[in-house]
Parts: C-alpha cells; structure tokens; sequence
C-alpha cells in the first residue's frame, strides 16, 4: 500500500468530518421542522405554515436579512407539496442567488432553480420571468466560457511578447557586441 503525506490524511480527515458535521446539521434541521413538513395526501392546498414562512422570508429580505430569507425558501422548496407557495418560495430563492447584493450570488443555483421552476410548473405564473432568466443566465454562461477562452489566449499572448522582448534585448546586445567586434577590426586595419 502506498504511504500517503500526513497533509494528505489530514485532509481527508476533515473532508470526513465535514461531511459528518453537514450530515448532523441536515438531519437535526430535518427532525426539528418536521410539523411543518407534515401534510395529509389529501391536502391538495398550501398548508398555512408554508405561506407563513415565505411570508415571513419575504419581510427578512425586506430587512435586509438575505441569509435568513434564504434559509426559508430553501425549507419551502424542499417540501414535497408542490403548490403555489412552493413556486413562490422556489422563484425568490432563484431571484435571490441572482443578486449581487446578497454576498451569495451563483448564477449556476440560480439557473438550476429556474430551470426547476419550469418543470415542476411549466405553464405556472412564474414561467416567462423563469425562461427569461434561464435564457439571461444561459446566455451569461456562454459568455464566461468565451471570457475564460480569450483570457487564456491573452495570457498566451503576454507570455509570447514577453518571449519576443528577451528576445529582441538578446538581439540588441548581440548587435552591440557585434560593433564592438567591427570596430575592433576596423582599428586594426
């Protein structure tokens, strides 16, 4: 068996307890919501608590409170009932990882949520802002990828002017120590 560096299992050390940390934060979450989760088959409307906590997720991002207003979509987009309040909840959470101003922004989550949006309610009240934003984000994506494309060229290109520079500077003392050299003869003569 091979020796692994010490960094190595440390690393995978805490990659382990990381995962067991995320696991225990999940399923304490889990045991500590699940009144709110807790709905008959039958019910085919939105339980009062899931408008509740959209409502409550709203008045946070009005106060500035992304972080805690996003913690509650997620709760409501992770319910199993799928309804208006979950399309909402499902939309804001989408919206906010679009906003620069939360500290949060990832366009990817942002596109996966619309894109979630669209086939969970593909003729719903949210389905022509959701394509627009799919299309905007998708567009975007396309763009970074060229950005990354050209940025890498550019630095391809510095490097060769660079290259050319030494060079050139290379060239330039050889042609100096090449007078040199003729004027030497030339004295000679």
């Amino acid at each position: 068996m091979p020796h692994r560096p010490a960094s190595q299992d440390r690393l995978a050390l805490l990659r382990g307890l990381a995962v067991a940390l995320a696991l225990g934060v999940v399923s304490a979450g889990c045991a500590a919501t699940a009144e709110w989760f807790a709905t008959t088959p039958e019910t085919s409307h939105p339980t009062p608590s899931s408008v509740s906590i959209v409502d409550q997720a709203d008045d946070l991002l009005r106060r500035g409170q992304p972080q805690e207003a996003r913690d509650l979509y997620v709760l409501v987009s992770a319910e199993p009932e799928r309804d208006a309040t979950h399309a909402r909840a499902l939309f804001k959470l989408a919206r906010l990882y679009t906003d620069p101003s939360t500290g949060f922004r990832d366009y990817r989550l942002a596109q996966l949520a619309f894109e979630r949006l669209l086939m969970d309610y593909p003729s719903g009240d949210w389905d022509t802002d959701a394509r627009a934003w799919c299309a905007a984000l998708t567009a975007l994506a396309a763009r970074e990828v060229e950005l990354e494309a050209r940025d890498g060229e550019l630095h391809l290109r510095e490097a060769e002017v660079a290259r050319l520079k030494g060079e050139a500077a290379r060239l330039g003392s050889d042609l100096q120590r090449l007078k040199k050299i003729d004027l030497n003869l030339e004295r000679r003569r």
